[in-house]
This record gives structure tokens, sequence and C-alpha cells, in this order.
């Protein structure tokens, strides 16, 4: 049944029926409903590889949440972005959740942006697992500390360096 109805598909691509153009103009408002949350309707001509980096990543959660996702899993979605992209994208991930009553997993190594858009964090070190919480509570701890955020977090924020296991 799936064979016959691509076939038919197709020949209505072909012909350019009035159902494949009302379907072809409903997919069209779609995707500049994405794009629009995505601060991207302005891009709208352009071929993906000719944005800049950040709105490539924009485009990719776009693309993601236009398949209708209950989840979104964000991989280090921060990567390669300047600061500023950074605090726009933690904004937008925030809008998103709400927006789209997502669950959102983000697996990324900026601290800054983890801490500012988590509301329940896991941190793994070599595979195990050894901080889970929420992000004050996670930002605390020893183990994070020192394997995250170093020795120079903890003295600008009055705490003891852990001595080194010899």
């Amino acid at each position: 049944m799936a064979a016959l109805n691509n076939y038919v598909d197709w020949w209505r691509a072909l012909l350019l029926t009035p159902g494949f153009q009302e379907q072809e103009k409903e997919l069209t408002r779609r995707a500049d409903g994405f794009l629009e949350v995505m601060g991207l309707l302005h891009r709208r001509g352009e071929e993906a590889r000719n944005l800049p980096y950040g709105e490539q990543r924009r485009l990719e959660i776009a693309r993601a949440l236009a398949t209708g996702p209950r989840v979104l899993l964000l991989d280090e979605p921060a990567a390669g972005m300047n600061t500023r992209e950074k605090s726009d994208l933690m904004v937008l991930i925030r809008e998103l959740k709400t927006r789209f009553a997502l669950g959102i997993l983000v697996i990324e190594h900026d601290m800054r942006l983890v801490m500012g858009i988590c509301e329940d964090i896991t941190v793994l070190d070599y595979g195990e697992t050894i901080a889970r919480g929420d992000p004050e509570r996670v930002r605390s701890d020893p183990k994070v500390i020192e394997a995250y955020l170093g020795d120079s977090y903890l003295a600008a924020h009055g705490m003891s360096v852990p001595e080194a296991e010899g």
C-alpha cells in the first residue's frame, strides 16, 4: 500500500494537482513558522551552507522541531559559538521548552550554558556519574569543581583546593 501511495504522490507532484499545491502551501507555512520562531525567517531564501555558524545551528534545531518531538536532544548546541550566540541560545532553549512543552536533554561542556538552562543536571567524568541535582548543588560539588571548574574557581569562591592524592 505504501508503494501505491508513493506512486500516486509522485504523479500528484508531477502534474501539480490542486491537492498537491495545497499540501505544499501548508508545508511552506509550517516551515516559515519554525524559521520565525528561530529568528531565521529573513534568511528564508538562502542556502543553509551560506548561513553564519550560529544560524546554521538554529536551523538544525528548527528542523528537529518540525518533526514534532516530545523530547529534544541537543548535543553540544553551543559548540563553536561566540559568547553572544551562547547567550542568545540560552534564551532560545528556555523559550522552546515553554512554547512547545518539550523535555530538553542537553549534552554540553559549557558550564555557564548548562547552569543557565538546566533544572536537573547529571555530571559525568570519564563515563562515571559524579554529581546529580539542581544547578546550585552541582555547582558546589567538590568533584564537579575538581573535574570541570578547576582550582581557580575554588580560589575565586573562597574554597580550599583539594589535596592531590599520592
